[in-house]
């Protein structure tokens, strides 16, 4: 299978369009967020159609380990899929669709959505809208989400009965790809350069007038321009601290991408290392929290 990139509104389901955005947003500006932020309110999903699966391996080695398994997925397969790999729990007939987008998932890092359709045994057509979203951490893929959505032209679909359809016939109608950075996180202007107080859900920074920088945090940020040096894993990088608070501090660097979501920061001059929690980030600089 090819995977094209494609507009988030390529997104039928309203419910897996509303958890894309979410994805989304939770990125902050990164390719993808870590699984451990995942934490959507029941209204942007339904936890009985997604399945969570671990990525172990690379190259041929590559597997994708059954973490989750909802109930609507439970009931089409007939099967519990815990501990399981992906090649183990789906059918040959469609084994190469489902681990084509699982490996194109894994390896850009962007959202894949497919829609695949059969015929049951009335005639009627349905279709299979799959929805699978990347989780991890340091610019590797360690997760994958997948929102599976059953739609008949007649409204019903029999769930244990479908697999059997869709072994005899799976036709691709659509499949494609989206990178993170479509949705305005929290109706914020792109344009504010994605910068977001994610503690509290406002603006961090926006444009004022004549472009000026305006602060919209409880604890007002001042200005600065010290060097400081970040350390996590063994590993340092130099940084500039462009302004600070009690509470958080705004960094920027050319290495910075590759920085995890916690570190410790010492400014020049101090001694005393500050625990650091990344809220925000985007191509030069990132937000961080002081824990």
């Amino acid at each position: 299978m090819q995977f094209k990139f494609a507009p988030p509104e390529a997104i039928k389901s309203v419910t897996q369009r509303a958890l894309a955005s979410y994805w989304d947003r939770l990125a902050a500006g990164r390719a993808f967020p870590a699984f451990t932020e995942f934490e959507p309110e029941a209204s942007r999903h339904d936890p009985k159609q997604l399945v969570v699966w671990n990525i172990e391996g690379a190259g041929r080695l590559l597997k994708f380990r059954a973490l989750y398994q909802g109930e609507n997925v439970a009931e089409v397969f007939n099967s519990s899929w815990a501990g399981k790999t992906m090649e183990q729990v789906v059918p040959m007939s469609l084994r190469r669709i489902t681990l084509d987008a699982a490996k194109e998932c894994a390896a850009s890092g962007c959202l894949i959505y497919a829609i695949f359709s059969t015929v049951d045994a009335n005639d009627q057509r349905i279709d299979c809208e799959r929805l699978l979203l990347p989780f991890g951490r340091y610019g590797k893929v360690e997760q994958l989400l997948g929102s599976l959505q059953l739609k008949s032209s007649q409204g019903g679909v029999q769930r244990t009965k479908v697999l059997g359809d869709f072994q005899l016939q799976a036709d691709v109608l659509f499949s494609g790809k989206i990178a993170s950075g479509f949705s305005k996180a929290l109706g914020v202007d792109p344009a504010a350069d994605g910068q977001m107080d994610v503690s509290n859900g406002t603006p961090a920074l926006t444009s004022g007038a004549r472009g000026a920088v305006c602060e919209h945090r409880s604890i007002p940020r001042r200005n600065s321009n010290r060097a400081a040096r970040i350390s996590f894993d063994r590993e340092s990088m130099t940084c500039t601290v462009r302004n600070i608070s009690a509470t958080g501090a705004a960094l920027e660097g050319a290495s910075l991408a590759r920085a995890p979501d916690h570190f410790v920061l010492v400014m020049e001059m101090e001694s005393a290392a500050r625990s650091c929690k990344v809220v925000w980030r985007n191509k030069m600089q990132i937000g961080v929290q002081f824990s």
